[in-house]
């Protein structure tokens, strides 16, 4: 499990800050208070994919929606369901806790995950790009908040 988190974070770029272990994943989802939604998709016994989603509050619905953060399946497990049930899995869920929606991005230029997304219906919500505050930036924000 803890590998697939890896490659998935390692596909556009350098590794990411910290290595995701098998002891992260226990604590962080697999744990008695988990941090995201998991599913996993295995295929002869051995788990080839997983999804992780996380409920948040969409105001332009005025509803839960629960947003996908990662979808991830081995490439020689593609194109055999996995990635498609593990988004429905995902849907599901969301929707038996109340959400509306499922929301996610896509990094671009992913032309085959764009295509996968566009096989399950999915729109493009245009003029959308994503943005993260992280490190020493996201703390001197939080730290104007704090000190006034």
């Amino acid at each position: 499990m803890a590998e697939l988190f890896n490659a998935i974070n390692s596909m556009d770029g350098p590794p990411p800050p910290v290595r995701m272990t098998a002891e992260i994943a226990r604590r962080d989802l697999l744990g008695p208070s988990p941090r995201a939604t998991l599913f996993v998709a295995e295929l002869g016994g051995a788990v080839v994919g997983f999804a992780t989603g996380n409920t948040l509050y969409d105001s332009a619905r005025a509803a839960d929606c629960v947003f996908l953060n990662d979808l991830y399946v081995a490439p020689e497990a593609r194109r055999r369901g996995a990635g498609r049930a593990l988004v429905a899995a995902l849907a599901a869920e969301a929707r038996r806790r109340g959400a509306v929606c499922l929301w996610w991005g896509v990094d671009l230029p992913d032309v085959e995950a764009s295509r996968f997304y566009d096989s399950l219906g999915a729109g493009d919500e245009g003029g959308f790009t994503g943005r993260i505050l992280v490190g020493p930036a996201f703390d001197a924000l939080a730290d104007t908040a704090e000190t006034g």
